[in-house]
């Protein structure tokens, strides 16, 4: 398996890294969601809602200069109608300015197409106004009436009054589509972005499982291989796999298992070891016991020729004028008894010379039973830290 051939620290550096990847992923998207949203809504508040309100400013002053006009035609006192002719003027120039600020905000092929008719028909409007005005000016408004019902001044008005409402169409109708597109856009960011954090949770999941995994298992496989060692069974197989530490743990339990294996068969063998030296210990002890048993009969037969011997000399000593027979049974018992005198000091020697290969059989026994002891205690060790 990939994973257990790194390491912990950085398989787990790894999989943070990749769920760190993932997050930023997920904001990524989403803060790209968010800027089509935010220029979906930058177009509506920056061009198709000031386009609206600025060609509603046009339409609605085109009415209010078309209706002034005409109102110029009904009144009656000279210093109203010159008041009225100053307030159109003010109206045109007010016009001018806000049709410039329409004019910055079209986007639309069509709706420039209609925007130059409305010029065009206003321009034509605007000659018939200025005539119109002026007559009225003059006095002359049964012609100026003439010029607004018989001319083109009313067509051209309706020109302009259709082209500016065209406009407004467009422009709603574009505000409505974009307002449409934010909102699809809104929905769909929603869907992507809910649709991401599942992928996001399920790989995060996924990750934490493997990981987890990895990582527990052969902690496991080596806390039930413990536990089996520890019990004293040390013929488990132990399968070792990966390059981690769960797998190094497992490696030295197995080397562990096999150190012990070998320690319990070199104690089998020192056993029998010390059990053929203490029969052979038995063994010797035996015959010194017999050897000891035979120099002490020795040491009888010769304390009991020197009472002889000393009885002798005593009866002897009794008998000043024995006969030269005794003296000659006497040096004869003499010499017997040195016979077995020094026959004992020849016993005694082997018997010392025995009893020293005994003890160095003994000390060497001690040696092994003492190597002997030093491998429990190793063993006890190492069962105590497992």
């Amino acid at each position: 398996m990939l994973l257990r051939s790194m390491n912990i620290s950085l398989r787990a550096s790894l999989s943070f890294a990749l769920i760190a990847l993932l997050a930023v992923a997920l904001g990524g998207l989403s803060l790209l969601e968010m800027r089509r949203m935010n220029e979906q809504s930058n177009q509506v508040d920056q061009n198709w809602l000031p386009s609206i309100v600025a060609v509603n400013s046009v339409a609605l002053t085109s009415t209010q200069i078309r209706t002034l006009t005409l109102r110029l035609l009904v009144l009656r006192d000279n210093a109203d109608a010159q008041a009225l002719v100053a307030r159109v003027q003010q109206l045109d120039e007010q016009l001018f300015l806000q049709e410039g600020v329409y004019a910055g905000l079209i986007t639309l092929p069509d709706e420039k197409a209609a925007f130059e008719r409305y010029l065009r028909a206003k321009t034509a409007y605007l000659d018939d106004q200025h005539r119109v005005i002026q007559l009225v000016q003059q006095g002359h408004k049964e012609e100026a009436i003439t010029v607004v019902d018989a001319g083109p001044y009313l067509a051209n008005a309706d020109s302009m009054l259709k082209e500016l409402l065209s406009i407004i169409r467009m422009n709603n109708a574009a505000g409505e589509q974009a307002a449409d597109q934010n909102n699809a856009v809104f929905h769909g960011a929603i869907g992507l972005v809910l649709g991401i954090l599942v992928v996001v949770l399920a790989l995060t999941g996924t990750l934490a499982w493997l990981l987890t995994r990895s990582i527990v298992q052969p902690l496991r496989q080596a806390l039930a291989i413990a536990q089996t060692i520890a019990a004293g069974d040390l013929c488990e197989s132990i399968v070792v796999s990966g390059k981690d530490e769960p797998a190094r743990l497992l490696l030295a339990l197995q080397n562990m298992q096999a150190s012990l294996r070998s320690t319990l068969q070199k104690i089998a063998g020192s056993s029998s070891q010390l059990a053929s030296a203490a029969e052979e210990l038995q063994a010797v002890t035996e015959d010194s016991t017999r050897a000891l048993q035979q120099q002490s009969d020795e040491v009888e037969q010769a304390a009991t020729a020197v009472n002889q011997m000393t009885a002798a000399v005593e009866e002897v000593a009794r008998n000043a004028v024995s006969t030269s027979e005794a003296s000659r049974q006497t040096d004869e018992i003499a010499h017997h008894g040195r016979q077995q005198v020094q026959r004992t000091v020849d016993s005694i020697s082997q018997l010392t010379d025995d009893v020293a290969t005994t003890s160095g059989q003994v000390e060497h026994l001690a040696g092994d039973v003492r190597n002997i002891g030093q491998v429990l205690e190793v063993i006890r060790a190492i069962a105590e830290q497992t």
